[in-house]
């Protein structure tokens, strides 16, 4: 936890599972996602500068209000010169959760105050596919999550917690 004049400002925590064999039996999923792959689709245009993450939009952007879905890639590296473990391009992406669910007709009117990532795989690709799964608000908290996937399927959930942002306004 880092604090500034007793405020806390950053917490970290991880908890790791021991891999084991599947269970036997079947449990309800959701449908397969069918999207096109990253590739199959055109970049977005009219972008000034290196943007943080490398997008292509499936449906929805964020300036709507209906249910979003794109691919996502990370342009940046955590070190000069290293290469993005896998772990960490999932964690890098699991940040555009907030921005992707918690925008609508009128912008991103939401400040990021958590974000909880789950993982029950890790991504085999570069890119990472987000599926606003849910978005619930009332009195200025807002909670949203995410559906993960790689070019192979899904790979876990993202969720946040955030607040209106008054200065915006």
């Amino acid at each position: 936890s880092v604090t500034a004049d007793g405020v806390e400002i950053a917490q970290g925590r991880a908890v790791m599972l021991r891999r084991a064999g599947q269970p036997p039996g079947d449990v309800w999923g959701p449908p397969s996602w069918d999207v096109p792959l990253p590739a199959d689709l055109p970049a977005p245009q009219g972008r000034e500068g290196v943007p943080m993450w490398e997008t292509r939009p499936i449906n929805g952007d964020f300036r709507s209000s209906g249910q979003k879905r794109a691919w996502l890639r990370e342009t940046r590296e955590l070190l000069d010169g290293e290469p993005l473990t896998p772990f960490l391009r999932a964690a890098f992406a699991a940040d555009f959760t907030n921005p992707f669910a918690n925008s609508g007709d009128q912008g991103l009117n939401f400040v990021n105050a958590d974000v909880t990532l789950y993982l029950h795989r890790l991504p085999v690709t570069d890119w990472v596919g987000f599926e606003v799964a849910g978005h619930h608000s009332a009195e200025g908290i807002a909670v949203a999550e995410c559906t993960l996937y790689d070019e192979q399927g899904p790979i876990g959930r993202s969720a946040v917690c955030a607040v209106a942002n008054e200065h915006r306004r």
